[in-house]
């Protein structure tokens, strides 16, 4: 980045990010809800689940391309070396999962064929249904998740950076 980079993102990524949190947020709410319900009432949840982890890959990828050329900010720094390079890991980690998760749940429709049961009300959903990789790797977005938080709390009342700002509207 050069002496012009901007103090925050562009609105479109700022909409993004905040869309996006939200979705992510459903969508595992909705997920969880899954468990140890009744078969019948998990193909009402899951015909929000899946629909909204198809956008949620959707718009991560508009997030990834806009992200390529959009100018952004200064990489934010903590004062610590190893705390920097563990913020940026914890990011590309937190664009990894999040294609991830909605990718295996991709495969995990197409492995059980849920779109015809869900969608289309035919059969129903098999009793051995298991959330596979799918299942497995949620927990890690989740704690990516927590810790991107953290890390925003920390840089907005600890130091006092005003961090959030840059992920908001305005000048």
């Amino acid at each position: 980045m050069s002496a012009q980079s901007p103090k925050r993102y562009s609105p479109i990524l700022v909409t993004l990010h905040w869309l996006i949190a939200l979705l992510i947020f459903a969508t595992f709410y909705l997920g969880f809800s899954t468990e140890d319900v009744p078969l019948t009432e998990e193909v009402g949840i899951l015909r929000w689940h899946m629909p909204l982890g198809i956008t949620v890959l959707l718009l991560m990828i508009v997030r990834f391309v806009v992200r390529l050329r959009t100018a952004r900010p200064e990489p934010v720094t903590t004062g610590n070396a190893i705390l920097d390079k563990i913020g940026v890991g914890t990011h590309h980690l937190l664009y990894l999962f999040a294609f991830l998760v909605p990718l295996t749940g991709l495969v995990l429709s197409a492995t059980f064929n849920l779109a015809p049961v869900v969608f289309g009300g035919e059969g129903s959903l098999p009793r051995d249904l298991s959330p596979m990789l799918h299942g497995l790797i949620d927990p890690i977005l989740a704690l990516l998740i927590f810790l991107h938080i953290l890390a925003a709390l920390y840089h907005q009342f600890i130091r006092k950076d005003n961090l959030l700002a840059r992920m908001w509207y305005g000048k």
